[in-house]
């Protein structure tokens, strides 16, 4: 029996998904949380298109006095209630809670965050892409195998076809 290949979205959360602010980088309040223009519909023609939604994000100390895990889970829950009640869920959701100094295997451009993902998945390289706003979004792409989709930090989310 052969399997379908999986077209997937991987996207970046701040900066494309959500407003990021600029002076701490962190949402860790509900009065930060703002959803970009375009996110909504964007999205939503995706899962119309047969795409699996993945939200992968770099949490720079999730965790640390400086930035609560209740911080962070509040605004996240909040998040997906907002999309799940325009009808968008996601597939997977990958943190990297460590700062880049750590020198993990999980932070973007690494691939180490999705681990068994995707190995059980048959992922359509051809199709399948990541969507982000930094030069490390670009490689994460090029890590996978798959293109790669500029967006303009804290812009409009771009059209994808």
């Amino acid at each position: 029996m052969n399997t379908p290949l999986q077209k997937v979205a991987f996207l970046d959360r701040d900066g494309t998904l959500i407003f990021e602010p600029t002076d701490t980088k962190q949402i860790d309040s509900l009065e930060k949380l703002r959803i970009l223009p375009r996110v909504i519909s964007g999205l939503q023609s995706l899962l119309k298109q047969g795409y699996k939604l993945v939200m992968i994000s770099n949490q720079d100390g999730l965790g640390t006095a400086s930035f609560s895990e209740d911080a962070f889970q509040t605004v996240q829950k909040r998040l997906l209630h907002l999309f799940s009640r325009r009808g968008i869920s996601f597939e997977k959701i990958f943190i990297c809670p460590h700062v880049e100094r750590d020198n993990c295997g999980c932070r973007k451009p690494s691939i180490g965050l999705l681990g068994d993902f995707l190995q059980t998945i048959y992922l359509d390289k051809n199709q399948s892409f990541v969507v982000g706003d930094r030069a490390s979004d670009e490689e994460f792409a090029k890590n996978i195998g798959v293109r790669f989709i500029m967006a303009e930090t804290n812009g409009t989310f771009p059209h994808i076809e």
